[in-house]
């Protein structure tokens, strides 16, 4: 699942991507027809760690706001209870304000520091990251572990004509 599927395409002006909160919102009771509850997590985790990034760096392409970057946070979460994994634990809910990122930043030193927040952002989605990457290889263990599916089939080939003679064989 891309993180495109989260969004309409918006006006084609000013709004090049709008959250479809009905979406986001629907993904805390399932994953929507075609896609697993890995597809999603991992998604959503992506989305939630460019946007947090890109908004404590150049600010720029983000693509969630105030308002829905809650959503999404809960969202992520129930997706990831659902595969029994531990949710991260957000220290801000939303990019700016009394609980936004930028004042927890400026709060805790990383004024000035691209990196610093970077490695923030990190601290809290890598580990559900690499728990997410880690399903991803069981599943596909999983899937081509099996063998192959269905039945096993009887073959028998046959020759048209006179069966050929062996050059070794014994008399």
């Amino acid at each position: 699942m891309d993180i495109e599927a989260f969004f309409s395409s918006g006006d084609g002006w000013g709004e090049s991507w709008v959250l479809d909160i009905g979406l986001v919102e629907s993904l805390r009771f399932g994953p929507p027809a075609g896609h697993t509850d890995l597809d999603v997590a991992i998604a959503l985790t992506r989305l939630l760690h460019y946007d947090f990034v890109s908004h404590g760096t150049d600010g720029k392409d983000r693509h969630l706001d105030d308002d829905n970057v809650a959503i999404v946070i809960k969202a992520h979460r129930a997706v990831l209870e659902r595969l029994a994994l531990e949710p991260p634990t957000w220290p801000f809910r939303t990019f700016d304000g009394p609980r936004g990122f930028g004042t927890y930043w400026r709060d805790n030193g990383m004024s000035g520091s691209w990196k610093a927040r970077r490695d923030c952002i990190e601290q809290i989605l890598g580990p559900t990251r690499d728990a997410l990457e880690d399903l991803q290889e069981l599943e596909y263990e999983r899937r081509f572990a099996k063998g192959p599916t269905g039945s096993f089939k009887n073959l028998i080939f046959a020759a048209a004509g006179a069966k050929p003679q062996s050059c070794c064989a014994t008399r």
